[in-house]
């Protein structure tokens, strides 16, 4: 964030009203009374208006020399020509010094030196009526009061400004992961898949051709279905709003498990399921991030247990998916694999959805993933029968 000991230079607006205002003091000082156009408070006058000068033209000179400049013209005017009316000059400047510093000192020396130039002409005048020395401390507060106030707007706009910043930065960064999750969850799930049959094709091609086809058969219709998926997440990113319901791009829930359920079993994976009729309570938003999680679980199984049993269980309050361990143990290059995106992403889902989150291997060696659900509960006909 900014150093709040140096505010941004006024906009133009306000350093242009600040320079009409400076001009408009330095009149009053010079006409302010009969008497107060003298040659000592014209030169004062207009020395005092050179640093405002600077600062109409953005080049503000340093808060030391514009305090000496405009407070020591100011001087001048107030206890060498006796004129009480080049007080005026110095209560903008205190605005100005006020608004462009936190710093307490110099603040403070600006208001000093200005207080004692009053006083120092009412004690040669010996007269606190005639110099008006009641009048110019108060507007000196004032002045410092309406500093403060312009520099702490200042500050909370800057501070809303960059809240808003990284509000937006945020969301991006959050639309990106949740693009980048469907993007994992969608296409390795389908590569997976399709792989698993390409390879089965490849080794019955000579001995079962038929078996083979329909391999093939299998791999392209996974293979379109994910590329239909991949287009419409391209619709998504070109799309002006990000999210999903404002593009249409339709969400599988619990009704499209039996279809995920079946392609892994087309690929080799043994799967049994069991969905309590509770099920039927998850509202769609939680059913997707079911459907996301059990097909990025089977497409784990897929990959490190292809031989293994795989169990599903599921009701209103709980998922739970069991992987069984492979005859022959997992390869030696996926031995690893745990770490991968699957199980971030898995996570973030449950987290995001209000559920727990826990994946674990188990003691037979293979490995389980359990979500504990929040309790929500689906419009009629949410699930639907299969």
């Amino acid at each position: 964030m900014r150093d709040r000991a140096t505010a941004p230079v006024p906009p133009l607006n306000d350093r242009t009203a600040l320079a009409g205002g400076a001009l408009a003091m330095a009149g009053v000082a010079m006409f302010g009374e009969s008497g107060a156009f003298r040659w000592l408070t014209v030169v004062a006058a207009l020395a005092g208006l050179v640093p405002w000068a600077f600062v109409a033209a953005r080049r503000p000179l340093p808060l030391p020399v514009f305090m000496l400049v405009t407070l020591g013209a100011a001087a001048v005017i107030v206890v060498g020509a006796g004129n009480p009316g080049g007080m005026f000059p110095p209560m903008l400047a205190i605005v100005y010094v006020a608004r462009s510093t936190s710093r307490r000192p110099v603040v403070a020396a600006a208001v000093v030196a200005s207080a004692l130039m009053i006083v120092t002409l009412a004690v040669i005048e010996g007269s606190a009526y005639e110099t008006g020395i009641i009048y110019f401390l108060g507007g000196l507060g004032i002045s410092l009061l309406a500093g403060l106030m312009l520099r702490r707007q200042e500050l909370l706009t800057a501070e809303v400004q960059e809240m808003h910043t990284l509000t937006v930065e945020h969301a991006a960064v959050t639309e990106r992961t949740h693009i980048a999750r469907e993007v994992h969850d969608v296409v390795a799930h389908s590569l997976t898949v399709v792989l698993l049959n390409l390879t089965g094709a490849r080794r019955a091609l000579r001995t079962d051709p038929g078996r083979a086809d329909e391999a093939l058969a299998r791999a392209e219709s996974v293979g379109r279905a994910s590329l239909e998926s991949v287009r419409q997440m391209v619709d998504l990113l070109r799309a002006e709003s990000g999210t999903s319901s404002s593009t249409g791009l339709p969400q599988p829930g619990l009704g499209e498990l039996h279809e995920l359920v079946e392609r892994a079993r087309a690929g080799g994976l043994t799967v049994t399921v069991d969905v309590a009729p509770e099920a039927a309570t998850i509202d769609p938003a939680l059913a997707l991030v079911v459907f996301r999680i059990v097909q990025e679980s089977l497409s784990n199984a897929l990959q490190h247990a292809p031989g293994a049993p795989c169990t599903i269980t599921l009701d209103g309050r709980r998922l739970e998916i069991v992987n069984g361990a492979s005859p022959g143990g997992p390869p030696p290059e996926r031995a690893t694999a745990r770490t991968g995106l699957g199980l971030v992403g898995m996570a973030e889902r449950a987290r995001a959805a209000g559920a727990t989150f826990l994946a674990e291997p188990t003691a037979a060696g293979g490995w389980r993933v359990a979500v504990d659900l929040p309790v929500t509960a689906a419009p009629p006909g949410a699930m639907a029968s299969r």
